[in-house]
């Protein structure tokens, strides 16, 4: 494959514009004697931030940032969350790590550890881990009401929070009820034009986007005197969305037309999950004292799409299409992980997991010409594996872990005919950690692992708004994935702290869109596919400038991508892959008063989405960006004025659609040009 030339420029402008700042600005500000895998961060630390819960405590920590989590993971495996609560990774796969640490009230923290991941007996863990440590009893909590007013929308009034925490004897509780609400709209035009520029069509565009999302959470944790520790977490959410796009018309030379259009789609989705773990002393024989974790998890989604598009054309009939989808997603998941220390400064796990997910889903689709088609699609996949993973002390500066595992996997259509397909993977890591000076330490790792699958693959889809069937794929396999790394850490309590991280990424049966033999076209498996690139972050605190509780926090990502295109057999970056990003972050808690205020700007730039026969290259023309004033004891509440999109962002989306495929000519470009307007957000919170 041949490379990317202006990558090496890129990268050389960010390692100069991100991590010359990080690496050379500030000074040392910790005594010889302290320690760069481990910080500590008492509750007095936020106290000028007056966080109301755990997520903005992390949110506050120099040069952290959470990652992990979404429910997208192929089973639990090696964890992912880059957080620990009380020295225990969360069992559940639903929620992403600010969602947990949201419903920890922040008078229940006693204590925030930064922890190096290789350090730790958790296989997986790599870079920075935060362990939150709770307690307290009695009850306590906190809230959050929020009401956002946008010209042109109705106003949303029915967005907040609430969790409560507290304890009785053995057994401690978190539960949380949020009632999500988020409403936009947008206008622009839409042109198209012919190969030569010309545009032939006009349209205005108006949409409209309506989302509720309420949901609960429970998490129950019993600990005895004995040392068994129990986790059970329930989480339900109800979710429902609507979206309205209507289009005018004009045709400016006779091959336009002139008319409307009304688009109308929604889904209604209840999904829960009931996921829990058992740990408990076990004494093996030969192999001594250990603990024995036993996890479970049981996941379900139902989903009701319904779309429905419209079209008079002046002069033509009424067109009307409908397509309906209805899905149920499930996921069962058993682990048993065995820990024990064979040796001083030596820990070893033994795990084993199983996993059954499935999909089924059944489309209805008719139109003007066409009666009513259903098809129906069940895929299954059976899932085991198992890791044998090492965690090494080898001296206070030095850690390393090692992992060596294999996955067998069984996808089934149930549906089809064809028999089941088996698979087996190997698995595993080297992870290690070095800590260079009580402010730098540097980690590497690298690993062999197996992605996820999308079930959709599997199943033909309908977009009635952009007028594209894509077909479904029996044959589609896990893809394969060798990923390294290498992370300098910097953490200076004083002025600078950050990460500047390299990776590199080989993959095996990448998916891509492919011509099948009926010439349709759909996600299949390419041969190989590779990602490489560079990101950075870094928190500046200004307090000895003379800038007290003044920070700024800069991210930036640079990357590429390569994949051999299945039309034309050359080299172009992978569809939909982040080429480049970049936030800043603004804050000022000013002394002794109680404002803050603050803003962020963001951008990113991502590669064009390739089909066949069309190309999309969606865009934001300038960054996003937000303000805030916020008063920190206004009446006892902490009250925050937020205005977002202050720069008045575009999106922008040229699509080119061609005459056979995107190795003919052109057949004629659409681009469309919408903007929403500017935000007012009013939020309350407090704690109790």
């Amino acid at each position: 494959m041949t490379f990317i030339p202006s990558f090496h420029m890129r990268t050389q402008r960010l390692l100069c514009g991100v991590a010359l700042p990080l690496l050379l600005l500030a000074t040392p500000a910790w005594s010889e004697d302290s320690n760069a895998v481990e910080r500590s961060f008492e509750p007095s630390y936020f106290d000028v931030f007056q966080p109301q819960n755990a997520s903005d405590m992390v949110s506050r920590i120099p040069g952290f940032s959470l990652s992990g989590g979404s429910g997208g993971e192929r089973g639990f495996g090696q964890a992912n969350l880059n957080i620990l609560i009380n020295g225990r990774r969360p069992s559940s796969k639903s929620s992403d790590a600010r969602d947990i640490l949201g419903r920890i009230p922040a008078n229940n923290v006693l204590r925030i550890y930064i922890k190096d991941g290789a350090s730790l007996d958790i296989p997986g863990l790599s870079g920075q881990v935060a362990d939150i440590i709770t307690g307290g009893s009695g009850l306590s909590g906190s809230w959050e009401y929020a009401a956002r007013f946008e010209q042109g929308t109705q106003p949303q009034l029915l967005d907040g929070e609430i969790s409560l925490s507290g304890s009785r004897g053995n057994l401690s509780y978190v539960a949380s009820l949020n009632s999500g609400q988020f409403l936009f709209t947008e206008d622009g035009v839409e042109t198209f034009a012919d190969a030569n520029g010309v545009v032939f069509e006009d349209r205005l565009e108006d949409i409209d986007f309506h989302e509720t999302k309420p949901g609960v959470d429970l998490n129950l944790t019993y600990t005895p005197d004995s040392g068994h520790i129990a986790n059970l977490n329930l989480a339900l959410t109800y979710g429902n969305w609507n979206q309205r796009v209507s289009e005018v018309f004009t045709a400016l030379t006779p091959r336009g037309r002139t008319g409307q259009s009304i688009f109308q789609g929604g889904e209604d989705e209840l999904e829960y999950e009931i996921s829990g773990d058992y740990a408990l002393p076990l004494n093996v024989p030969t192999l001594g004292n250990g603990t024995l974790k036993l996890i479970g998890l049981h996941r379900f989604e139902n989903s009701k799409n319904g779309d429905n598009f419209a079209e008079l054309i002046d002069g033509q009939t009424p067109t009307r299409s409908i397509f309906n989808r209805d899905t149920d997603e499930g996921e069962y998941i058993g682990r048993a992980e065995y820990s024990f220390a064979p040796a001083t400064d030596h820990d070893l796990q033994v795990s084993i997991e199983g996993a059954f997910n499935y999909l089924d889903r059944e489309n209805r689709f008719e139109d003007t010409t066409t009666p009513l088609e259903t098809d129906r699609t069940r895929v299954e996949e059976k899932r085991a594996e198992g890791n044998l993973t090492h965690s090494w002390t080898i001296n206070p500066k030095l850690n390393l872990q090692t992992s060596i595992g294999a996955e067998y996997s069984q996808l089934n259509v149930t549906t089809d005919p064809s028999p089941a397909r088996s698979f087996v993977r190997p698995k595993g890591f080297v992870a290690a950690s070095y800590t260079l000076s009580p402010t730098y330490a540097l980690r590497a790792k690298v690993e062999r692992d197996v992605g996820q699958l999308d079930f959709g693959d599997f199943v033909d889809g309908v977009s009635l708004t952009e007028d594209i069937i894509t077909s479904g794929n029996n044959e589609i396999v896990p893809t394969q994935f060798w990923n390294a790394e290498i992370e300098l850490d910097r953490q200076d309590s004083a002025v600078i702290s950050g990460t500047l991280r390299a990776f590199a990424r080989f993959i095996e049966d990448p998916i891509d869109r492919i011509r099948f033999n009926d010439g349709s076209e759909g996600p299949g498996n390419l041969d190989s596919a590779f990602e490489y690139g560079v990101e950075a972050n870094a928190t500046w605190l200004l307090d000895s400038y003379g800038l007290s509780g003044m920070r700024i926090e800069a991210e930036g990502s640079l990357a590429d991508s390569e994949i051999d295109d299945p039309l034309s057999g050359l080299a172009r970056r992978i569809n939909d892959t982040e080429i480049w990003s970049w936030e800043l972050n603004y804050r000022w808690d000013i002394a002794n008063t109680p404002y803050a205020i603050g803003g962020e700007l963001e951008q990113r730039r991502e590669s064009p989405f390739l089909r066949l026969d069309q190309t999309f290259d969606g865009r934001r023309d300038r960054p996003s960006s937000f303000a805030f004033i916020e008063h920190k004891d206004f009446y006892g509440f902490q009250l925050t004025l937020l205005m977002q999109n202050v720069l008045k962002e575009r999106i922008i989306r040229p699509r080119v659609i061609f005459e056979t495929d995107r190795l003919g000519p052109i057949a004629e470009i659409q681009d469309f040009d919408r903007r929403r307007g500017r935000r007012i957000s009013i939020q309350i919170s407090d704690t109790f």
